[in-house]
């Protein structure tokens, strides 16, 4: 196998890896501590609000999610270029709520496409409507992933569940992909709350390591029931390997949180990355990814008003 076609290989299982939940399955080996609210401009006299969850028995929350990547590697044989689009729907049914607020909510997928093109290559696609013997090879292990019984996810009214020392095991069957972290203390507008994330990155066949991420949210205004929260993400620990550099290529995002106060959910969310690597599988290359997510709760009535005029 020449040097291209590794790039090929490795850019495509980068593709496979971050392309299914990516939000959901990371969160499954994600160790997080949110650390002491800090202020950009506080004053003592300035409005404080109290981010909160809100979950109602019996009810649903559908999210759509849009995933664009542009995996480009280069080598002295020359480049290659991935395309991908994920497109998902997820709908999530909530059942008993305590008396504390805490939900116990169940995922399934309604519908998911994939599309990958390489260079100048017909697009491949994966589609939930195809029959097994349609999947094309390169996305029967996403197939198979997608068959699996629906997860359950124990939602708290704080989001992201924290301990009194200020760190955060997400168990074993994961969260939500729409939860986030939210500030232990009512905050005011420029201030922020910082969360280290640890996802696990492979240095050897079977064999792990955590990488320290820092990721920081910032409460950017608030416009009637809606809070617009912003966070950027970056690396804590020292990584001088590339082939565990390219691993994280798109752990780092900056992105845009729409929350609304009033009915304790997340409207919307956004996320770009851009990150090159320098030698990710050989002397002389490089592996660059650019992408955008955006997560969208579906709206009805309303609510579908009310996101429209944002």
């Amino acid at each position: 196998m020449n040097i291209l076609q590794s790039l090929s290989v490795f850019s495509c299982a980068l593709y496979c890896f971050c392309a299914i939940l990516p939000a959901d399955a990371i969160a499954q080996d994600t160790v997080s501590s949110v650390k002491k609210t800090t202020a950009a401009t506080p004053t003592d006299d300035a409005q404080k609000y109290l981010l909160r969850f809100a979950f109602k028995e019996g009810e649903t929350l559908r999210y759509e999610t849009e995933q664009r990547v542009t995996q480009k590697a280069v080598a002295a044989a020359g480049a290659k270029v991935d395309l991908s689009t994920v497109k998902q729907t997820r709908l999530f049914r909530v059942g008993d709520v305590s008396d504390q607020g805490e939900a116990q909510v169940s995922m399934q997928f309604e519908h998911v496409r994939m599309e990958l093109r390489s260079d100048d290559q017909p697009i491949e696609v994966f589609d939930t409507s195809m029959k097994e013997s349609e999947v094309p090879t390169k996305f029967r292990a996403a197939a198979r992933k997608l068959m699996r019984p629906a997860p359950t996810f124990t939602l708290r009214t704080e989001g992201t569940p924290v301990s009194d020392e200020g760190v955060e095991q997400i168990p074993k069957e994961g969260q939500a992909g729409f939860m986030i972290p939210l500030p232990r203390e009512p905050i005011a507008i420029g201030q922020t709350w910082k969360v280290n994330i640890q996802p696990k990155v492979r240095i050897a066949e079977g064999v792990m390591r955590k990488i320290s991420l820092l990721r920081t949210y910032r409460l950017k205004e608030i416009d009637g029931d809606f809070a617009t929260i912003t966070f950027a993400t970056s690396i804590a620990s020292k990584v001088r390997s590339p082939a565990i550099k390219a691993q994280l290529l798109q752990a780092t995002p900056r992105g845009t949180i729409l929350f609304n106060v009033k009915l304790g959910r997340v409207l919307k969310r956004e996320l770009t990355f851009d990150r090159s690597v320098m030698g990710a599988v050989g002397p002389n290359t490089i592996l660059t990814a650019q992408g955008r997510t955006t997560e969208t709760l579906l709206p009805d009535g309303e609510k579908q008003a009310a996101v429209s005029a944002r």
